[in-house]
This record gives C-alpha cells, sequence and structure tokens, in this order.
C-alpha cells in the first residue's frame, strides 16, 4: 500500500502544523511536525511518500497532478482553520481524481464542533487527532485509536522524505534546518493555549538521540526545537542540550520565563549549541499573567532575559494582545516592556480562540462565537474572523498588533545593533529579509 502525506497547496504561506495554524508573521516555513511524525510509523509499514505543496510553492492544478503521479491509496492530509474553505474543496477534488482514502488532521477538526464538520465531508474517511500516538496506523488499518497515555514511542522520523528547499527559519545561522520535537503538549493551563489540552508526555532520550544521528547523517545542522517549555524536566533538559551539542547542533527552543531561571538551564542550552532562546513573555501586566494563568512574573520575566543574555543567547519574546478587556494601551505597554527588556526579537499574536481551550468556552458563553461552527482565526492577524476585546473592534486589535510590530522593528537602534550583530553577510541578508516581510505584513 502507497500513503501519501499532503500538505495541501495553499494561496499564503501557512503553517498548520500542530493544531495551531496561522498565516507565517513574516516568510519562514517549519517542516508540519505532525506529517513529520507520522512519517515515521507510516514508513516502516508501508510505501510512504511527502508532497508539501506550501514548500514547493505548488498550486492546485500542479499538486492534483503530482497527486495523481504519485498513485496513492491512502492520503493523509493536514487541514487548518486558516485555510479551510479551500482544503475542503481540493481534498474533494483529490478523493474524486483519485479513489484514495482520505484521512484529516488539524486543528479545525478537533472538539464538538469539528467532530461535527468532519462528519459532514464526503471526501473524509477518518480524522487523525494525535499525531504523537499510532492513531494513523490505527484507523488506516481500520481499527479504533488506543487511550492517551503517558509515554510518548515514535518511531525516528523520516525527515529525508521532506523536500530539502522551501523551509525557511527566521533565527537559523544560515544553514538548512529541520524541526525536532521530543514530548508532546504541555502540563501548564494557560487559557488561550491549545497545547495545554493535547496530552502530555515526553518521548525517551534514547528514541531522541537515534533521530539526531539520521538528521546528522542527511548533513543538516540548525534545529528548531519545538518542544513547549525546554528544560520543564531540569535534568532531562540538561541532558537533551548535551546530546545536541555532542554532534555540533545549532539550534533555537521555547521556554517559559520561569525555568529559563532554573539553575544551570541556560548555561547548558548555550553550552550544547543553542543561540537563540523564544520566551513567552505574553503580557506587560502581571494581573493579566495571573488571569490567565501563566504562573510566573513580569520580575522573573526580567531576570529570565537578563540570564539568557548573560549566556550568550539571543532573545525572543513572544506577547498575546487582543483578549476580553485589552485596550490599545495593553498593546502599547507590551512593546514598551520589550524594548525595556532589550529583546533581540518581538512576536506578537492576536488572541484565537482555539478549540477545547478555556478562552473558547468563555468565548461561545459570551456570544462571541457562534456556538455550533468551528474557529475560522488566524493568530497573524491575516486572515480569519478577529473577536472585539471591549475596548476595540477586531479590526482595532488588528491594527494594534501591527502597530506593535512597526514599533519595535523600526526602530534605528534596533536596526543597527541587529546589523552589528549578525555575524556575517549571509547571516545579515536572511534577517533583513525577515525584516522586509514581517513589516510589510504589518503594513496598516
Amino acid at each position: 500500500m502507497r500513503v501519501l502525506l499532503l500538505n495541501p497547496p495553499a494561496a499564503d504561506l501557512v503553517l498548520r502544523d500542530y493544531y495551531c495554524s496561522k498565516t507565517t508573521k513574516a516568510n519562514y516555513l517549519n517542516q508540519p511536525i505532525d506529517l513529520l511524525h507520522m512519517s515515521g510509523r507510516l514508513a516502516a509499514r508501508w510505501d510512504t511518500l511527502v508532497l508539501d505543496a506550501v514548500a514547493e510553492q505548488l498550486d492546485e492544478r500542479n499538486t492534483l497532478a503530482r497527486i495523481r503521479s504519485l498513485d496513492p491509496d491512502v492520503v493523509v492530509a493536514l487541514v487548518a482553520s486558516v485555510t479551510w474553505t479551500s482544503d475542503r474543496a481540493f481534498l474533494a477534488r483529490v478523493a474524486g481524481a483519485t479513489g484514495a482514502r482520505i484521512l484529516a488532521t488539524g486543528d479545525i477538526l478537533r472538539g464538538a464542533a469539528g467532530a461535527r464538520l468532519a462528519a459532514d465531508q464526503d471526501w473524509l474517511e477518518s480524522v487523525v487527532a494525535d499525531f504523537s500516538r499510532d492513531d494513523v496506523v490505527r484507523l488506516i488499518e481500520g481499527r479504533s485509536p488506543r487511550a492517551p497515555g503517558r509515554g510518548i514511542h515514535m518511531p525516528t522520523p523520516r525527515h529525508d522524505l521532506f523536500p530539502r528547499r522551501g523551509y525557511r527559519f527566521p533565527f537559523s545561522r544560515g544553514r538548512s534546518f529541520t524541526t525536532l520535537l521530543t514530548d508532546h503538549g504541555c502540563p501548564y493551563p494557560c487559557r488561550f493555549c491549545v497545547m495545554g489540552t493535547l496530552p502530555y508526555g515526553r518521548r525517551p532520550l534514547g528514541e531522541v538521540e537515534e533521530e539526531l544521528d539520521a538528521i546528522q547523517s542527511m548533513g543538516l545542522a540548525e534545529l528548531f526545537v519545538l518542544d513547549q517549555t525546554f528544560g520543564l524536566d531540569a535534568h532531562r533538559g540538561r541532558e537533551l542540550a548535551g546530546l545536541l551539542g555532542s554532534r555540533d547542533f545549532g539550534w533555537t527552543a521555547f521556554t517559559r520565563p520561569d525555568t529559563a531561571l532554573t539553575e544551570g538551564l541556560l548555561g547548558a542550552m548555550a553550552a550544547g549549541g543553542c543561540h537563540t532562546v523564544i520566551l513567552g513573555i505574553e503580557s506587560a501586566s502581571d494581573a493579566w499573567l495571573e488571569t490567565q494563568q501563566k504562573g510566573y512574573t513580569t520580575e522573573q520575566t526580567e531576570q529570565s532575559v537578563a540570564a539568557a543574555r548573560a549566556a550568550g543567547l539571543r532573545t525572543v519574546g513572544t506577547f498575546l494582545l487582543g483578549l476580553p478587556g485589552d485596550s490599545r494601551a495593553d498593546a502599547e505597554a507590551c512593546v514598551d516592556f520589550a524594548i525595556r527588556l532589550g529583546l533581540d526579537f518581538f512576536s506578537a499574536n492576536v488572541a484565537v480562540p482555539r478549540a477545547g481551550t478555556p478562552f473558547e468556552r468563555q468565548a461561545r458563553s459570551e456570544g462571541l462565537l457562534d456556538v455550533s461552527a468551528p474557529v475560522i482565526a488566524d493568530q497573524a492577524a491575516q486572515h480569519g474572523a478577529l473577536m472585539a476585546t471591549g475596548s476595540l473592534t477586531a479590526d482595532e486589535v488588528r491594527n494594534a498588533k501591527r502597530a506593535a510590530v512597526r514599533r519595535f522593528y523600526g526602530r534605528p537602534a534596533w536596526l543597527a545593533r541587529r546589523l552589528v550583530g549578525a555575524g556575517s553577510v549571509r547571516a545579515a541578508w536572511a534577517e533583513a529579509r525577515e525584516g522586509a516581510a514581517l513589516l510589510w505584513r504589518n503594513t496598516a
């Protein structure tokens, strides 16, 4: 049997992966982690192929022609809230043109509204609810998925099946990169985040080590570590950093401000080849952080940024705008805080009521969302419906986000700092390209 992992074509540069679809905020695109992690399981059993139409910049006509030439028996496709209208129309065409069985996974199909939506699609055989387990194999074989467990075991993902060109990462040090995931979900209860609604588990480091060997054998030297909180288990984090360092990878990782303050963690990350740390700062307000159950303070944020800088790491701060009650002053306070912290990069997202989150339940109960409809929204504020906050209309939320990005990146001092710190002409050019795309996407 021949199985095709498909990232369908899209009119824009979109990230559909990890139940958190969005339009890219600049010009970056990483490997879709859902498909990447299913590839190892599938390739161990069947002839498995990958077609990422977004990375290859294929339109619908050329993508359909490629699918026909590959002649799959089963197609496992990513779908997304930001591209759902085109996704369902295209996959219906695929089913009609090839006769292949179609399975799908993605944020739009989660939750009760997503289940109702899936039931209405004649072309869709099954929904893969969890890529971290063997659901996809069991569904193809006509069996039911297992109940979630604590441990996660994944055969080595087949990075070699994915295109070598087309993926771009803004923090890569000018080298080809791939994406690594060593755990799944998140144990923290942040009200707006989908990751806390996923079953949390960690992969054995022996499995991760096998994957690192496979990546290194391909000549790839740069990694985007997609774990939601690197170093959540401090001992495991230091051990993982050592594994990465022993193979001379350069890498970027997410962590929380409080976790970053774990003794020895940032130093171990830097010694292991990490050059950029992404901190989930989210807000300049301690009251806001408490309301959203973040579990840390702005003081810890200040300490973590200073500690990361002392360890020699570049810092990225993520911020969230547009929750109920937010005002333009809140958005401006986030930029003020980011500038005061001396962050190297500023990442602004607009609040989206992801399926299964407390924020989604709040939005539906308050009549901000249709109770029966899935969420169609984009945290990059490029597509889909955004919500008013009470102080701001949806359009004003979008404009506040764009103004925040322009204000942070338009400062001459920041531009001079990045040119000096780029380290090479190639790196400077890559950062200039990403910066231009970022500013273009945030033009009012």
